[in-house]
């Protein structure tokens, strides 16, 4: 993997998708059924949550799962793979070894280099990333979904999910799990506390919707880098007549089928 191919990002449009996926249904968002969201870990150790929302944001499935074999399977039963939308959250190297350097690298994911006097040469910028997310990323985009990078720190800032808790603690699983019911508009949220790792992986879900109900240049913007891989980057969440509209799209969809 080359420092460009994860951090130099050329701006593209949903209508680029077209070139990108040529006669293929994948480029087209009017058939899209289900949104799905992988927070995806660094390392088969650690668990790696996956959640889906349908067209009018209630949830479909919330799993755990390990290894990308497990991902991808879930993904093969979960629907036809045209008619799905996926968007992974790109995990940061357990290798870094300063926690602080960790939060830079979570915080400005787009940096190539520290600039400060203090710094240490970084030689190769790319291992700040884990490569197990390039890879599976190859492997859902040849299985056929239509599948976006993404910065979950940069997803909650910009959807106000900020909350006063530390991450991963039980009160912050209860605060962002109220936020993402009142912020989100997702619906069937559990009345049980759910991992955090599933938490983040709403988001990504909620993120995976956006293109297909929001409006572009408002609500995200897509991005593609050297290796043609595709980022999507949130900007806001819908408002709440636009939750609405699309609500009623949904239903008026489903009579029509």
């Amino acid at each position: 993997m080359t420092a460009s191919s994860i951090y130099l990002k050329h701006e593209m449009t949903i209508k680029d998708l077209a070139t990108y996926y040529p006669a293929d249904p994948r480029s087209s968002l009017t058939n899209k059924w289900l949104f799905v969201g992988i927070d995806i870990a660094p390392n088969d150790n650690l668990e790696t949550g996956i959640a889906v929302l349908d067209r009018n944001r209630h949830i479909v499935r919330m799993e755990k799962l390990n290894n990308n074999a497990d991902l991808l399977l879930f993904l093969k039963n979960l629907s036809r793979r045209e008619n799905i939308v996926l968007a992974v959250d790109i995990p940061k190297s357990l290798s870094i070894p300063s926690k602080w350097r960790q939060q830079q690298v979570k915080m400005h994911p787009l940096h190539l280099l520290d600039y400060s006097p203090q710094a240490q040469p970084e030689s190769v910028p790319s291992d700040r990333f884990a490569p197990r997310a390039k890879e599976f990323y190859e492997a859902a985009e040849a299985a056929g979904i239509l599948t976006f990078g993404f910065f979950a720190a940069h997803a909650k800032l910009r959807f106000g999910l900020n909350i006063p808790f530390r991450h991963r603690s039980p009160q912050g699983c209860r605060a962002l799990q109220v936020a993402l019911r009142q912020r989100l508009g997702i619906k069937d949220m559990p009345s049980n506390m759910v991992p955090s790792s599933v938490l983040d992986a709403l988001i990504a879900a909620y993120t995976a919707y956006l293109p297909c109900y929001g409006k572009e240049g408002s609500h995200f913007k897509l991005y593609r880098d050297d290796e043609h891989r595709l980022y999507i980057d949130p900007i806001k969440t819908l408002s709440s007549s636009k939750r609405l509209r699309t609500t009623k799209v949904w239903h008026q969809e489903n009579k029509s089928i």
